[in-house]
């Protein structure tokens, strides 16, 4: 029998105070009257004596007047006490129903951005400052602006579509993250023209979504027709490249982010180190056939690959020296020259190679969900389209990527 505080069961000589006050005659019914009850008034009682301690279900007393209907709250039990409250709670809100109601709750939205506040937002982040940023910043930036709010959710069904615990669930994940970015690029593109501080940082965040969301949407790769993964990856690479150069084009655009919130995200603290022997005669062999092309050819492009082949140094000492974020594959892409895409476009060997040591930097990410699979097939892929003439220069990517028996995987 549990224990309830209640009052004397003896009735005030003068009902409530607010019969009291309207003048009219109160039944004294606890813990509320019914004139009040159907007033939605506050019904309050008047009363020096003292609370008492007393069994729940004993007596309390006083039972309501029969003929108004009502029964003594003294008398009910726990379950019909809070059921009654409930009833009036109701009724309270009954009057602002038709402008109060809003649309159901959508679980699986909510399902998505639980799943980003606890594990998709580490995706993008570098390290412990960066983390508060894409955990608690963007979602918060995401309320006033849809197309950052449909990225967030969209990257987060991919993530679980690719790594979810549940198969069976992966493909209706799949379908909602194409959903949900459908509908971000198209409010995006109706803002290409008009970045400016209001929503600087909310585009700056979907810039970074929309190149994570593309290396890691599911490709099947055509095992016929290895071209199929080269070309794949070069539309990643020009996505990559043009959504950077949208939220840079306003001036002084990383000026201001850099005084916000967001200012760290951009702050990249570079960690130039040593690099392996191996990894160092690598580049030695590229930049000797790089001259090698040049003095065979007149129209060869000897700057823009020795600028590509320092890229990939630079890139390569940031991840021997403790850098694995997602930051390298995409400044390596970003800094590549515009010719150099052409190049890849062309089909030129000295470039299809280059893309080939570009797998490393990923395969250095590999614990990252979405890059996954890329750095196994387009290190398969290049190795395929080459013929024994260049293949040595890659040999050392296709031992990083795949083990120093790599011979028997891209012969199977």
């Amino acid at each position: 029998m549990t224990m309830a505080l209640r009052r004397p069961h003896r009735k005030s000589r003068h009902g409530c105070k607010e019969c009291k006050r309207r003048r009219v005659k109160c039944d004294e019914s606890r813990p509320f009257c019914t004139n009040c009850t159907n007033r939605h008034s506050e019904c309050e009682y008047g009363s020096s004596t003292s609370l008492l301690w007393a069994n729940e279900g004993s007596d309390s007393g006083q039972a309501g007047d029969p003929a108004s209907g009502h029964r003594s709250p003294s008398r009910s039990t726990p379950a019909a006490g809070t059921a009654d409250s409930l009833g009036i709670l109701s009724q309270l809100g009954s009057e602002n129903a038709a402008t109060s109601a809003g649309p159901a709750l959508n679980l699986n939205d909510l399902e998505l951005m639980m799943q980003w506040c606890n594990t998709t937002f580490q995706t993008l982040s570098r390290n412990e400052r960066t983390d508060p940023i894409w955990r608690n910043f963007v979602p918060e930036e995401a309320l006033s602006h849809p197309f950052l709010m449909h990225g967030i959710l969209a990257l987060s069904s991919l993530h679980l579509a690719r790594t979810g615990p549940e198969p069976t669930r992966r493909a209706s994940y799949l379908n909602r993250a194409v959903a949900h970015q459908n509908q971000a690029l198209a409010l995006f593109r109706e803002l290409l023209g008009e970045v400016n501080e209001s929503n600087a940082k909310a585009m700056f965040a979907f810039a970074g979504i929309v190149v994570i969301y593309t290396f890691a949407f599911p490709h099947t790769p055509d095992a016929q027709d290895p071209w199929s993964c080269v070309d794949d990856l070069y539309q990643v690479l020009v996505l990559t490249r043009g959504v950077q150069q949208v939220i840079r084009a306003p001036r002084d655009f990383g000026n201001f982010l850099v005084n916000t919130p967001f200012g760290p995200i951009l702050q990249v603290k570079e960690v130039q180190g040593p690099i392996p022997d191996d990894a160092s005669a690598m580049l030695k062999q590229l930049r000797e056939a790089n001259e090698v092309c040049g003095a065979r050819d007149p129209n060869h492009e000897l700057q823009v690959y020795e600028g590509s082949i320092s890229n990939l140094e630079e890139m390569l000492s940031w991840c021997y020296n403790g850098m694995r974020s997602t930051t390298i594959a995409g400044r390596w892409a970003i800094r590549l020259h515009p010719r150099f895409m052409e190049l890849l476009l062309e089909r030129d060997p000295l470039s299809l190679v280059l893309l080939a040591q570009y797998g490393v930097l990923l395969h250095y990410s590999k614990d990252r969900w979405c890059f996954g699979e890329w750095c196994v097939r387009v290190s398969k892929a290049v190795w395929a389209i080459l013929d024994d003439q260049w293949r040595p220069l890659i040999e050392w990517a296709m031992k990083e990527i795949l083990g120093v028996n790599f011979l028997e995987q891209v012969n199977t």
